[in-house]
């Protein structure tokens, strides 16, 4: 069983993605800030991240920045998932290395083609 961890400061989107997911047969952790959801990736190291980009503490790209340090969970697959549609943060999430950029309000069909994909 693969290990999502969700990094979502947006409690009803967090719970929302969370249920959905179980649904589908993944195990879910989350996190409400980028700092929490840092610590949780390296102590559970799990199949996939997740990740809003503005959250308090720790934004998403500095959880994924932080991430790629450690030697195990560089390697671990990161999607943003965020409100900001503009081509800008797109490109910035894509050119520092992230595997996927997906959009709210987000189709939960196309998210779960992408994680499946990814993984």
């Amino acid at each position: 069983m693969n290990t999502i961890l969700i990094i979502e400061d947006n409690l009803d989107i967090r719970e929302n993605l969370e249920e959905l997911l179980e649904l589908e047969g993944f195990k879910v952790a989350s996190a409400s800030n980028g700092k929490i959801g840092l610590d949780k990736a390296l102590l559970l190291k799990p199949d996939l991240i997740l990740c809003d980009i503005s959250m308090p503490v720790k934004n998403g790209y500095e959880v994924f920045k932080a991430l790629q340090l450690p030697p195990f969970s560089h390697k671990i697959p990161f999607v943003f998932l965020t409100a900001s549609a503009q081509q800008k943060e797109i490109a910035i999430g894509k050119s520092i290395g992230a595997d996927a950029y997906i959009t709210k309000p987000f189709d939960m069909p196309e998210l779960l083609i992408t994680i499946n994909k990814i993984l």
